[in-house]
């Protein structure tokens, strides 16, 4: 079960981490170097502020605001500049946004008048956070690789570990875990020299950054040493507690995906002591929903009710109505675990309106894909077969919005790697100089040693000749496994959505050039595996992962060289054929269904059965020319056609056949209700089924 619980938390907990890190990286900092020119008297001031945050960020907020009458031009620029960032942020969690704009406004402005790499850190690392924060990506990414040039040239090391550690948050959160991992190493060099006192605290803060980072990647074991690491030190430390929750969260995280349950939920009840001790609410709804899942993932009902409905009251105490939707949305999964089904389905349908009321899309898809598995302990598979057609809607809505948001995130990026082209073109000017510089002084010397200069000369643009070549073989090798990777899903090594985006480009312009008329048409197989959520829950990730490769394996050996085979998303495939007709294409959607479900696939001690159902159709389909059914639209209809046959039982696939009335009088119809449209016989399709064996986990 309930990956929601789970998930859930853990993305609202890392979020709240994220908010209050912004506070960690300012208590840890402010060791300066001697050359940077300070007010000394200030600089305590706000060494004082920054320890009263840690008791009382109200207090604090206060003292802070009131030191203003202390800060004027005539303040070094370091000094003012570090108070103006600390202003803003002490604005953003009042949540002031007309003042956050002001201080943010003067802070750019106090940029325009120095070169001083400290000040231009700060500030752009301050701009990133505030951006990011707000939800601006594009113009968070402006900041980011300034933020990540200054603070190379920076030369206190509060000021470096600050900018550093925020890309680094920054660049984990956009999915760049190498770039992230890069940003931590230049935080941890940063303080490898420093005696401050909040030096500990930094180490400790970046040592758990990266164990989060490892466990993204999937390197669960290793976040779990890196994570076990500093254990000790937090428990020997009392400056450290505040971490221990943390730790203990990320432990439990990895010892589910790991397996280890039991290990998992000891993890998460010492999370839930030292929560309790420190007082950090969100830790401990989080260890308590975690306890909850896990209790139900091993059918422990009462234990996992007991944990649910402590949840539920802290949701209700801290009028926190996410928390309490969760939980309720959570007891009602164990009354239909324990056969109370009309109670149980009736609480998580609430649940999964009132997210749909209020938008919440991403926690909308992880309720509707356990509601559909509620369904099925009912046995209301009609029920459950709606729930997936709705689940699947929505997660091809988010996906498109998640394109949209890419696209433009990366025009926002290319916009801002201008901006930076200018100093790396002095730079490569420079070079250029140095070489040529270089280049005449050799020339002088080969003059001058005459014939014996003339061999070394030789031998030397030899040896210089064999290295351009190696690196031009490096490069062209670099650029060959970039190239592919675009093109590839990594886990499977199938083509992508991208490729099969070119492929479709360069159709339409053999089209329009009329070079392919004298082929025959190609066929579109949508492949979805059958419950495979079920296998990643009874056995693991990496059991899901290891059935996706081995059915990328089975496909990609049935097809033709100049086929295609690709990993659509998640548990969907595509397979595209060259010159077939219908009957060819029933025929080898036939082969399909058997080769994945004749043969289980071995995972360790397991023999996983597994089953697919799909759609298929021919393009052109039905004769209509592909500008008045283009190959998104063709698609569209293979993929009701699938959902048609998750409706009719998995395990069988239909295909689309021909159309019996005019494609403009059933346009609509066809891509809103397939099914009418068979029913109504505007549409012949065929029916093929899998191999009927037990679907059971040998």
């Amino acid at each position: 079960m309930n990956v929601v619980g789970s998930l859930l938390y853990l993305i609202n907990y890392s979020h709240i981490l994220r908010q209050t890190a912004m506070l960690f990286l300012l208590l840890g900092s402010f060791a300066v170097a001697a050359a940077v020119e300070l007010d000394t008297e200030l600089e305590q001031q706000l060494d004082q502020y920054l320890q009263k945050s840690t008791q009382d960020q109200d207090e604090a907020g206060q003292f802070l605001l009131a030191l203003e009458k202390d800060v004027s031009a005539l303040t070094p620029l370091n000094s003012r500049v570090r108070y103006y960032v600390y202003k803003v942020s002490e604005q953003h969690r009042l949540k002031d946004k007309k003042g956050v704009d002001e201080t943010l406004e003067l802070l750019q402005e106090l940029a325009q008048i120095t070169q001083d790499p400290d000040v231009l850190a700060e500030i752009n690392a301050e701009m990133l956070v505030q951006y990011w924060d707000k939800g601006e990506f594009g113009k968070a990414i402006s900041y980011l690789e300034p933020t990540l040039l200054y603070a190379q040239q920076a030369t206190q090391s509060r000021v470096r570990y600050y900018a550093f550690n925020l890309a680094g948050n920054f660049e984990s959160w956009r999915g760049k875990y190498d770039q992230a991992l890069q940003a931590y190493h230049a935080a941890y060099d940063s303080i490898a020299k420093d005696e401050h006192p909040r030096t500990t605290f930094r180490r400790m803060n970046l040592a758990l950054r990266m164990s989060n980072l490892q466990s993204s990647l999937k390197n669960f074991e290793k976040s779990n040493q890196m994570a076990e690491e500093v254990l000790p030190q937090a428990l020997q430390n009392p400056e450290l507690e505040g971490f221990l929750p943390d730790i203990y969260i990320q432990l439990a995280f990895n010892l589910v995906e790991l397996q280890d349950l039991d290990g998992a939920a000891k993890a998460n009840l010492e999370a839930l002591k030292w929560a309790k001790k420190r007082n950090m609410i969100y830790a401990e709804i989080t260890a308590l929903n975690n306890l909850g899942d896990i209790a139900l993932r091993q059918r422990k009902l009462p234990e996992a009710r007991q944990y649910f409905e402590q949840t539920l009251r802290f949701g209700i105490e801290q009028k926190n109505k996410a928390t309490e939707d969760l939980a309720r949305f959570n007891l009602g999964y164990v009354q239909v675990q324990e056969g109370q089904f009309a109670d149980g389905l009736s609480a998580m349908q609430n649940v999964v309106d009132l997210s749909k009321e209020a938008g919440a899309q991403s926690e909308t898809l992880e309720y509707l894909a356990e509601l559909a598995d509620a369904f099925q302990l009912a046995g209301m598979h009609q029920q459950e077969a709606k729930t997936l057609r709705e689940h699947a809607a929505l997660a091809k809505e988010i996906f498109q919005q998640e394109r949209e948001r890419q696209i433009n995130q990366l025009q926002e990026e290319f916009s801002a790697k201008e901006k930076s082209k200018e100093i790396a073109g002095l730079k490569q000017q420079n070079q250029l100089k140095a070489v040529e510089i270089e280049r005449q002084k050799l020339q002088q010397d080969v003059t001058l040693l005459i014939g014996v200069v003339v061999i070394l000369a030789a031998i030397l643009l030899y040896l210089l000749y064999r290295k351009v070549q190696t690196a031009n073989q490096k490069l062209k090798e670099a650029n060959d496994q970039l190239a592919y990777q675009s093109l590839r899903d990594p886990l499977t090594g199938l083509f992508n959505r991208r490729s099969f985006q070119e492929q479709m480009d360069k159709r339409q312009r053999q089209v329009e050039r009329r070079q392919l008329a004298a082929l025959t048409t190609d066929g579109f197989i949508l492949l979805d595996v059958d419950f495979f959520k079920h296998v990643n829950d009874h056995f693991g990730h990496a059991a899901g992962d290891a059935v996706l490769v081995e059915i990328a394996n089975r496909l990609s050996k049935l097809t033709r060289n100049d086929d295609m085979v690709l990993r659509w998303g998640g548990e969907e495939f595509l397979i595209l054929l060259r010159r077939v007709d219908i009957k060819s294409l029933a025929a080898f959607t036939q082969r399909v269904l058997d080769t994945i479900g004749n043969t289980p696939v071995t995972f360790g001690e397991h023999q996983i059965r597994v089953t697919a159902s799909a759609g298929f159709l021919t393009y052109p389909f039905a004769n209509l020319n592909e500008q008045t059914m283009g190959w998104a639209k063709a698609l569209q209809l293979a993929d009701m056609a699938l959902y048609l046959g998750k409706v009719h039982g998995r395990n069988r696939a239909y295909g689309l056949v021909q159309l019996n009335k005019p494609y403009a009088d059933i346009a609509t119809q066809l891509e809103t209700d397939l099914s009418e449209a068979i029913k109504e016989g505007s549409v012949d399709v065929a029916l093929v089924e899998g191999p009927h064996k037990n679907n059971a986990d040998s």
